[in-house]
């Protein structure tokens, strides 16, 4: 386990992947992992991709703990990869929502209705928590098939998404190995030559996409917004930057390049009643 890490998090996962694209390991130990959060496992899963298709994928011993291991299959996370593994009886009331693909526009419709109907399952959602999830998934899920291949370069994108929920939160995850915010924004004339942390924070910060048509763009800057404004986490990671920011605050940080972009949200559960307000 890279530096002996319990906990495959938001915080934690890029340990991981410094292991595998930078130190070049031929087999990674997860063996002593007690817990893995969306975000990690949506990773973990392009990670696989990403070195399978490159010829050098590590040997992988995936986590131990029975526990871990029941909600990697419920969340369909083996099944993803293709592998199989001892301790193959599925959970599924421990997944939220499975690893769900997210491949073109048509299907974003469908994809959200599934994932409001497993929170409404659980929890009593008011008309306004049902407006803002719903519209704040339907923008996070539309970027992969506006963006994530907007070159015509990339053979698979790998659109994923899976959520999860904990005694104090709903978490959100939304993955994909595209061309990355960078690769995106650079499709705009004046933005050819700029950084992943650059994109970042056009993106973030100025509410800028590769349109330059006004009206375009935002999304993500209206999200950060609206998750600040609940005291929530975000992550957003593109290639060898990534923004985290949580209650306590926040940066954009250098980590593994890696492709495409990958985001996390995590809400309080207490929005979650009559005192959620529309963004």
């Amino acid at each position: 386990m890279p530096n002996g890490m319990t906990r495959l998090t938001v915080e934690t996962i890029d340990g991981v992947l410094e292991r595998v694209l930078e130190d070049g390991v031929d087999s990674l130990d997860l063996r002593g992992a007690r817990f893995v959060d969306p975000y990690a496992l949506l990773l973990l899963d392009l990670l696989v991709l990403e070195t399978q298709a490159g010829g050098s994928r590590p040997r992988i011993d995936w986590p131990e703990a029975a526990a871990v291991r029941r909600w990697m299959h419920a969340m369909g996370f083996f099944a993803e990869i293709g592998e199989t593994t001892p301790l193959a009886a599925r959970e599924a009331r421990s997944a939220l929502q499975p690893i769900t693909a997210i491949s073109d526009e048509t299907g974003i419709g469908r994809v959200v209705d599934g994932f409001h109907r497993r929170l409404v399952e659980r929890y009593p959602l008011t008309e306004s928590s049902r407006r803002t999830l719903t519209a704040m998934m339907i923008e996070l899920f539309q970027n992969i098939p506006h963006h994530s291949n907007a070159t015509g370069d990339v053979a698979d994108p790998h659109g994923v998404a899976a959520m999860q929920d904990y005694e104090d939160s709903i978490f959100l995850a939304v993955a994909d190995r595209g061309i990355g915010l960078r690769g995106s924004l650079g499709l705009r004339e004046g933005y050819e030559g700029i950084t992943d942390s650059q994109a970042l924070d056009s993106i973030l910060r100025d509410g800028l996409s590769r349109f330059a048509d006004a009206g375009r763009g935002g999304e993500l800057q209206r999200i950060v917004g609206i998750v600040r404004s609940w005291d929530g986490t975000f992550a957003l990671r593109s290639g060898s930057a990534l923004l985290y920011f949580d209650e306590r605050g926040g940066d954009v940080y250098d980590v593994p390049d890696f492709p495409g972009a990958q985001l996390a949200i995590r809400i309080p559960l207490r929005l979650f009643g009559a005192g959620m307000v529309d963004p």
